[in-house]
């Protein structure tokens, strides 16, 4: 597993110019993998060779010495009501294998603290202008203030403050009604499943910032604020604190699980978290109780691998709490398929199919999942038909999606329109030698099973997932139980033809 081994604090001021302009080379090659839109110079202007009073950039290092990701923190003096006052500004980004270590939230917080002691009664304020929903979800999680917020009007004079911090700083306004959205630029680079992810996301803080500035995908950016005052610090200290806490005791927790006393002690916890998901909710409490005995309490840090793509297993995942990203590839050349937050499930497509996991799961923060074994949720499916087609239909989602992604002809139609047609589907079982007759333009999506096509009166064997464009009129023969799904015909999409 990558991570940060060193990291060293930079005083730009103290370089000379040659070595600036080497660290600028260094910092917005990581930069530009993370972020869109920003070319050198202007990154230059931001970051290293920023006019703020001062300066200091934290380099992360991996193992082989190269920097996998930065945080640049300035202070400014500025007035506010004709009293001094500091104002920090930061820019920070770390390559997506290397996050979840809170390395950044913890340099922040010295340099932050040291200042204060340093200056004792000086007003502070940080200012940002925020570009993505994780950030502004962060300085909601962690401080007690945090203007703008749902609900609440930011005072006149900390508005008109903000308003004239950001044109200061150069940020022209999207919108002459709104003092607060702000072009910055920097577009974070995400697979559309993550946009997709934060776009519906549910936690609050996060609905808030894309319903304030929706034109963050666009590299709009919400002028923010975080008053730094000791009450401000200690919720944030204590923050920290229950979280490092919260790790430990959910560890213990799952270890205890192990035990007797300890497994049914934990049950009821386990109960909740099953009920939570729509696929358990209907179920009466004998059943919950039954599966929650046959399944177990998993809690993972952040950065951390659940399984590996290719690892043999027979059990599914409930997400009970944090987020996990889906890769189709590991290690520092890892590609984001998808985002997962609190509530769902995966791992079905092994389960299910009896095959080796087909993506890898690495948790996106510290998550806490509910194992659910392949023994016992196959008698629930068999007894609950609700469950077994909510499970199947999940199955169909991920296998089409990962299917068709990647091809010319369907690729192009975006999640969305992948997802909304197969959800529509008929779904069919075929016993073994059942022969099932396809009109011309039908769409079949085979989901599992062994398929023998007619052409030219010959009979063709298939294997595993594919997805038949029936141009004239065929038969299809199921070699073993087969599932697939007949694509509806009047919700097809345009598709893409392909030259010759």
């Amino acid at each position: 597993m990558p991570r940060i081994a060193s990291s060293e604090v930079i005083v730009p001021k103290s370089l000379s110019s040659e070595e600036r302009g080497k660290l600028t080379d260094a910092l917005y090659e990581v930069h530009r993998q993370i972020f869109d839109g920003v070319e050198r110079d202007s990154f230059a202007k931001y970051v290293v060779e920023s006019k703020a009073e001062h300066t200091w950039i934290n380099l992360h290092k991996n193992e082989q010495g190269e920097i996998v990701g930065y945080f640049a923190l300035h202070i400014f003096d500025k007035q506010f009501g004709g009293v001094p006052t500091s104002v920090f500004r930061a820019e920070a980004g770390s390559l997506r294998a290397y996050r979840g270590a809170n390395a950044n939230t913890r340099f922040g917080l010295k340099m932050v603290l040291r200042y204060m002691l340093k200056n004792p009664g000086r007003r502070s304020f940080y200012l940002g202008s925020l570009v993505h929903p994780s950030s502004y979800s962060l300085f909601a999680n962690y401080f007690g203030e945090v203007w703008p917020r749902r609900e609440t009007e930011v005072p006149p004079e900390l508005l008109a403050f903000m308003d004239e911090l950001a044109t200061g700083f150069g940020l022209e306004k999207v919108d002459a009604a709104n003092p607060l959205v702000r072009h910055v630029g920097w577009r974070t680079r995400e697979t559309e499943m993550e946009r997709e992810y934060w776009l519906h996301c549910d936690k609050p803080a996060a609905r808030f910032f894309v319903e304030a500035n929706p034109g963050f995908v666009e590299g709009h950016g919400l002028v923010t604020v975080v008053p730094i005052t000791v009450s401000n610090i200690a919720n944030m200290i204590r923050s920290m604190g229950q979280r490092k806490l919260r790790q430990p005791v959910q560890a213990t927790a799952a270890l205890a699980q192990k035990t007797p006393i300890g497994a049914r002690l934990l049950r009821p916890e386990v109960i909740r978290q099953l009920r939570r998901a729509s696929l358990f909710a209907h179920f009466d409490e004998a059943t919950l109780r039954e599966l929650a005995r046959r399944s177990e309490i998993v809690t993972i840090p952040g950065g951390k691998y659940v399984f590996h793509r290719g690892e043999a297993s027979d059990e599914m995942y409930l997400l009970a709490s944090g987020a996990v990203y889906v890769l189709a590839e590991g290690g520092e050349r890892e590609k984001v398929v998808d985002e997962l937050g609190s509530g769902s499930l995966f791992g079905e497509i092994a389960m299910l199919a009896g095959e080796r996991r087909s993506a890898s799961i690495r948790t996106a923060t510290s998550s806490m999942l509910v194992r659910i074994p392949r023994s016992a949720l196959l008698p629930l499916m068999e007894a609950h038909a609700n469950l077994r087609q909510g499970v199947w239909q999940k199955f169909a989602e991920r296998r089409f999606d990962d299917l068709v992604r990647g091809m010319d002809r369907y690729g192009h139609l975006g999640r969305k329109g992948r997802l909304s047609w197969v959800q529509r589907g008929e779904h069919r079982d075929l016993p073994a030698q059942e022969t099932l007759s396809l009109e011309a333009g039908t769409h079949v999506f085979v989901l599992s099973g062994v398929l023998e096509v007619e052409h030219e009166g010959l009979w063709v064997t298939a294997r595993g997932s594919m997805l038949l464009e029936v141009e004239k009129p065929l038969r299809v023969r199921a070699q073993e139980a087969t599932r697939l799904i007949l694509l509806p015909r009047d919700t097809a999409p345009q598709l893409r033809r392909t030259a010759g």
